[in-house]
């Protein structure tokens, strides 16, 4: 009996390597941070607040307003951001900023911001994307970015995302921390 090409051998192992790690990867367990709809504690004089937007019904958007709050329609005028499952939508202008962290960004960039465009999909395209999807464990993981969103009264707020999850974890809780800048 003859043995194989090494090459042969060689193409058969990294295979098999291949092959065993793309199984087991999606099986390791992934640790997450979840949290319960709702505002989320804030240490006393802080400027930065949390809030825990429940987004988990795929047909209805939920609104949310940087100084009213979560907004229940029908009272929904006068809302700063939409959430309908992982679609974010700002109510105005926004920008993405990957340069800087959340609490290092303390004035208001001047120029490269984009407008949100309504219609059958509903978009701003600076936050279209503020999430990155990992293929094994089809978790969404918010990017560290920073973004500025422009409300419809003229003013500017930083946002960052911590979360998309719920306890459980069951997604749809997106889970974002802001501040107004001056």
């Amino acid at each position: 009996m003859s043995r194989p090409p090494l090459p042969l051998v060689v193409v058969a192992s990294l295979f098999t390597v291949a092959m065993v790690w793309l199984v087991a990867a999606p099986l390791r367990p992934r640790a997450i941070p979840t949290f319960s709809p709702g505002t989320a504690p804030v240490a006393a004089g802080s400027a930065v607040d949390t809030v825990t937007i429940d987004a988990r019904d795929p047909q209805r958007w939920r609104f949310f307003s940087f100084t009213r709050g979560p907004l229940i329609p029908p009272d929904s005028a006068g809302w700063d951001l939409a959430v309908r499952r992982f679609r974010v939508m700002p109510s105005g202008d926004a920008l993405r900023i990957d340069t800087v962290t959340f609490d290092e960004l303390r004035d208001i960039p001047s120029s490269g911001y984009q407008a949100t465009v309504f219609g059958r999909d509903s978009v701003n395209p600076a936050i279209e994307r503020w999430y990155r999807y990992d293929w094994f464990s089809h978790l969404l993981r918010p990017k560290p970015e920073v973004y500025v969103i422009r409300t419809r009264t003229g003013q500017a707020v930083k946002l960052g995302f911590l979360s998309y999850y719920c306890p459980g974890p069951e997604p749809g809780c997106v889970t974002v921390r802001f501040a107004a800048l001056p």
